[in-house]
Order: structure tokens, then sequence, then C-alpha cells
């Protein structure tokens, strides 16, 4: 499916965000996880709450709410939140194995939103239902 401008660029976040929470050369754990705590909490939080608070009321009002995409994304984003909790109070030796399995649940998520969730709302909405939505988000974030 070719998706919207509106979820092409949000998909574009979701590899940008990925780029940047793998190890750099030479960097340790705690730059890493320094790094990726701080594209979660600046970005990514964000990103889920728009989500939540704009799309998937959006679509269940279109489909149901216990629709599985929108129940899925929800428990998704809690995972999600549990994780960077774990990741923030995570400490040597055990920091390594918090930041993996954070960025492969990001990476999980990241991939049933452009399969499923993405696809979905593009089928409910339409492109010009999700690019007046996109301004919805962007008015709400200025």
């Amino acid at each position: 499916m070719n998706l919207c401008p509106q979820l092409r660029l949000l998909a574009g976040d979701h590899a940008r965000w990925l780029a940047q929470g793998r190890r750099q050369a030479g960097e340790g754990t705690a730059g890493q996880a320094a790094r990726l705590l701080a594209a979660w909490d600046d970005e990514i939080v964000p990103h889920c709450r728009a989500e939540e608070e704009v799309l998937l009321p959006e679509l269940a009002h279109h489909l149901s709410e216990a629709d599985a995409a929108v129940v899925f994304t929800y428990g998704d984003h809690l995972v999600l939140r549990r994780l960077a909790r774990e990741l923030r109070m995570a400490r040597e030796p055990s920091r390594s194995a918090a930041i993996t399995s954070f960025l492969a649940r990001l990476e999980e998520h990241f991939r049933f939103e452009e399969r499923t969730l993405f696809p979905t709302l593009q089928e409910a909405l339409g492109c010009d239902g999700l690019a007046e939505l996109g301004r919805e988000i962007t008015s709400r974030r200025s």
C-alpha cells in the first residue's frame, strides 16, 4: 500500500529514531542509554501522545474502541513506557540488556504501526482526513 504523506513522515521518524538508538562506534552503554532516553522523552513520547489523543480516538470513532489495532497500540505504548522506565533505572551490568529490550520492542512496535496501524488509519480516514489530523497534532504542539 502506498502510504499518505502524513504517514510516510511518521515512518521516516521511526527509522530516524531507531538509527539514533543504535550504539555508535566507541560509545559505551551509558552514552547510548542517555541518547536513546533523550529521543524517547523529546520526540517519541509526544509521538505516542499524539496517536493516543488524536489518531486512535478518531480511528475508534470509525471502527470501534475494541478494534485490535486500537487496543494493541495503547497496550504497546504502555509496554514501551515500562521499558523506558527500566532503562532509565538500569545500571551496569544490566544496562546493555535494558537497551536491547527497549530497542527490540520499539522496532517491533514501529513495524506494527507501519504494517497494520497506518494502513488501517489510511483506509478508515483517507489521506485528507489524516492531513487534517496532522494539522491538529501540529497545532497542539505549538
